[in-house]
């Protein structure tokens, strides 16, 4: 079966926006805080004499990322424990001598399951037309 690389790069590119969403998006809520605490926050204006702190900034995931990161889930769901693991360990940057620690595997080995993975999961996204329209209207 011959492999389109573009569409390989797609998937990276999914894979790594998706990574990138994950740590832009708000972790769970602690079980014991309360659910009206966000309510207790008092915005003071630049006129209050000593009261005006500015906000800390905070980026947040935007819908296109959020997009990303939910079809990357469903693109994860369809390999194996351990491709998911060595893809998503890619798509936060490791390098690969960092995930066969991890993983106990050599580093060369690692980038081989990790290419073998993406041509796998290219070859189940070309087979399903639902994820293949979804990767193409994103990417």
């Amino acid at each position: 079966m011959r492999f389109d690389f573009d569409y390989t790069w797609k998937l990276v590119n999914i894979f790594e926006f998706a990574a990138r969403a994950d740590r832009l998006m708000p972790g769970p809520k602690k079980p014991t805080s309360p659910s009206m605490y966000k309510i207790l926050d008092v915005i003071h204006d630049k006129s209050d004499h000593g009261l005006y702190r500015p906000g800390v900034i905070r980026l947040k995931a935007s819908g296109k990322m959020i997009e990303c990161f939910e079809l990357a889930i469903d693109l994860l769901l369809m390999l194996t424990t351990e491709q998911r693991q060595i893809i998503w360990s890619r798509a936060n940057n490791y390098s690969y001598s960092e995930i066969g620690k991890m993983l106990g595997i050599e580093r060369r080995k690692v980038k081989r399951l990790y290419l073998d993975a993406l041509f796998d999961c290219e070859t189940k996204v070309k087979k399903n037309k639902d994820l293949l329209a979804k990767v193409d209207k994103i990417h």
